[in-house]
């Protein structure tokens, strides 16, 4: 569900595909040689291949410690074809799962041939994006970067991936013996929103924990406790910032019951007779992500700023990013309405994009940052909930006791 910024696949070379060593590799220096040139096109394809699926996690990565940014960037990568494979629509649910297998046997195995899973992605129609459609075709290069990584950056990265894949395995195989994704209820878009996303903060907290050792077994509790809300969070203003593209093509992420409770329905969603049905249904999918943007910013500003502030800004960016762009769609004005979206003024990008670092090394302009970020000029149409952007204006550190936890690991599949 996790959609590629605006670009499209300029540049990449999908040609230069290079066969990995095998178990028994020569030995001698031609070897080496060959494998440090493969080391390097790998790492320069992913380099590429980043910013074309997402430009904001490409430009937040260039904010963390050198140690973290290629294991962050390739897990990010893992984590898109993953969603690439779910989200790939009109595919024949056999070879879908078929694709589901490859990938599970290349995280499971270090020794797996990533060509098996390569050649599978070309073997009939692919509808993902042309960056993600190369990511893909080429997918080897990120999971031999994967493998090169040190011992516990791969083992984090591998438990929450494997998490990942499981939980969207069920939901793309619901979609295809229903024709296309349909969520029941709030606690439906939570799990999934948990798969797609909160796995993810689950990921990056787990490597920036071995990034910034100083932080005590207390915090350590309340940062894992805001990892999944942090994830569900952005994972939901993307769903209702994008509700009329998805519609256009046969998609809503918006729950049935909610539509129901407000007298629409997913097919009527674009309809001007039901639009403002649908926008009280939409606010209220909005009220649970600012919820959730809120244990994010907690989240945020309980990573230390001596020593943590690399971590602190790359969080920021996109939770600032997530703050505005909500901000839009609670006013209503572009959503709902085919050919348009919610969209952030840029003079307020620039500003996040230039603040972050700078307020990273306080408090209090950390949440003054995330509070602009919140805030807008005009108020919200009237059946806009309240927006509870109290918190982020005040709070310096996270309330105790700390927010719930949500659901993790489902005792069965979805």
């Amino acid at each position: 569900m996790a959609k590629p910024d605006s670009y499209g696949s300029h540049g990449l070379d999908l040609a230069r595909q290079r066969t990995p060593a095998r178990a028994a590799s020569p030995e001698g220096e031609g070897a080496a040689s060959a494998h440090e040139a493969l080391a390097r096109e790998d790492r320069a394809f992913n380099e590429q291949v980043l910013p074309l699926v997402s430009r904001t996690f490409a430009l937040s990565i260039l904010s963390l410690p050198t140690s973290l940014r290629e294991a962050v960037g390739v897990a990010y990568l893992l984590c898109r074809i993953v969603d690439s494979i779910e989200d790939a629509r009109g595919m024949p649910a056999e070879r879908r799962r078929t694709l589901f297998d490859h990938f599970d046997a290349l995280l499971e195995d270090d020794t797996a041939d990533p060509e098996v899973f390569e050649r599978a992605t070309q073997q009939g129609p692919f509808d993902v994006s042309d960056a993600e459609k190369a990511l893909c075709r080429r997918a080897g290069t990120s999971f031999r970067r994967f493998r090169a990584l040190p011992g516990p950056q791969r083992e984090s990265i591998r438990s929450r991936v494997r998490e990942m894949s499981r939980g969207m395995r069920s939901y793309a195989a619901r979609a295809d013996a229903e024709g296309t994704i349909r969520l029941r209820d709030m606690a439906d878009l939570e799990q999934y929103c948990y798969y797609v996303a909160g796995t993810v903060g689950e990921l990056l907290t787990a490597l920036f924990e071995g990034e910034v050792p100083s932080i005590d077994e207390a915090t350590r509790k309340e940062l894992r406790v805001r990892s999944v809300p942090f994830g569900l969070g952005l994972q939901i203003v993307n769903i209702v910032k994008d509700v009329a593209e998805d519609a256009e093509r046969g998609v809503c992420y918006l729950p049935t019951e909610v539509l129901a409770k407000h007298g629409t329905s997913v097919e009527r969603i674009l309809a001007p007779e039901d639009r403002e049905k649908a926008l009280a249904a939409l606010f209220e999918v909005c009220a649970l992500g600012r919820k959730h943007l809120e244990a994010a910013a907690e989240y945020t500003l309980l990573w230390p700023a001596a020593g943590g502030a690399e971590v602190r800004t790359f969080c920021a960016v996109p939770l600032a990013l997530a703050l505005a762009t909500l901000r839009e769609v609670e006013r209503g004005t572009d959503c709902l309405l085919r050919g348009r979206e919610p969209k952030i003024d840029r003079a307020l990008v620039a500003e996040i994009l230039a603040g972050a670092r700078r307020a990273a090394d306080a408090d209090g302009p950390l949440a003054r940052l995330f509070a602009r970020a919140s805030s807008a000029p005009g108020a919200p149409p009237p059946a806009a909930p309240a927006r509870s952007t109290g918190p982020l204006l005040r709070a310096r550190r996270p309330p105790t006791p700390p927010v719930p936890r949500y659901t993790r690991k489902p005792t069965q599949d979805t």
